[in-house]
């Protein structure tokens, strides 16, 4: 049986192919590393390095059993973040996790808001795109959600705070009509958003064009609605965007139209785990769900 130490020491070793780096990595002397692996080999009763020169050879043995080490090493980094989120996390602080659209728009004016029922109250923004929240709303640095269409999960409020669309931003030197139809603007360089469309619209963009055949003009893809609309304001491309960040444009840059095809809707959630003992946190979802 190896402990959790003899397993990251091996990984290493394999790793690098070479004790010293792993020595080096770990932060621990050499001779520790040598000692350690020949205890390992000894546990297991086979070789798991061959010398050659100055350079270590891994066996077939080692090869199998790194798959399983990779696992066990990433599950105690895991461990270890989590352990230490927990440890320096801001306790006196309401955490939200939220997208960069939402903390440069929405989320500034209801902090605004809440801190005239609360003056108390302080945040902790934590920003991250849409798809990573999702994956990372349940770690403990982040007692509340605010994004895009999120679903509802088990052992969490969920509800929604806002309704809104999208609209089709352009710069001014296009001179597009304040109401125009997607067909009308497929020649035109299209600003492609990219890993959040099915987020943050309730009918996939990217799909409509596919399902109605239009043709767009793809010329450069961006993971944030705010930089697409950056690119818009110097001049270059046309994109969709929502609501929330068209707020923050230039009229004097750019024109905003409605779109005659459709109404790419969204809707803007916050969801809190039902178990946050805070009372700060419930105070603040409950002011939430009043302003609903």
């Amino acid at each position: 049986m190896l402990s959790s130490k003899q397993i990251e020491i091996f990984y290493e070793v394999f790793k690098h192919s070479s004790m010293t780096a792993a020595a080096n990595k770990m932060e621990i002397s050499q001779p520790s590393v040598s000692k350690t692996l020949r205890n390992i080999e000894k546990n297991l009763g086979f070789k798991l390095f061959l010398r050659k020169g100055k350079k270590l050879i891994a066996t077939s043995e080692a090869a199998e059993l790194f798959e399983h080490a990779s696992i066990v090493t990433n599950q105690l980094k895991n461990f270890n973040y989590i352990a230490n989120t927990y440890k320096s996390r801001s306790l006196d602080f309401i955490n939200i996790g939220t997208t960069p659209s939402l903390a440069e728009t929405l989320v500034p004016k209801i902090i605004k808001q809440y801190n005239l029922f609360d003056t108390g109250a302080r945040f902790n923004l934590i920003n991250l795109n849409s798809i990573d929240l999702i994956e990372e709303r349940y770690k403990p640095d982040i007692d509340i959600t605010i994004c895009f269409n999120a679903k509802t999960v088990p052992n969490s409020k969920n509800i929604i705070i806002k309704h809104g669309k999208h609209f089709l931003v352009s710069p001014k030197k296009y001179k597009l009509r304040k109401e125009i139809y997607l067909k009308d603007i497929v020649h035109l360089p299209y600003i492609e958003i990219t890993n959040l469309l099915s987020l943050y619209s309730d009918e996939s963009i990217m799909n409509y064009f596919i399902d109605n055949e239009l043709d767009m003009n793809f010329y450069l893809k961006s993971d944030s609605y705010s930089a697409a609309l950056s690119i818009i304001q110097e001049g270059i491309g046309i994109s969709i965007l929502d609501d929330n960040t068209i707020s923050k444009a230039n009229n004097d840059l750019v024109n905003i139209s409605n779109i005659l095809d459709t109404e790419f809707k969204y809707n803007v959630n916050a969801i809190m785990k039902k178990d946050i003992g805070s009372n700060q946190c419930n105070n603040f979802f409950n002011y939430l769900l009043e302003q609903i």
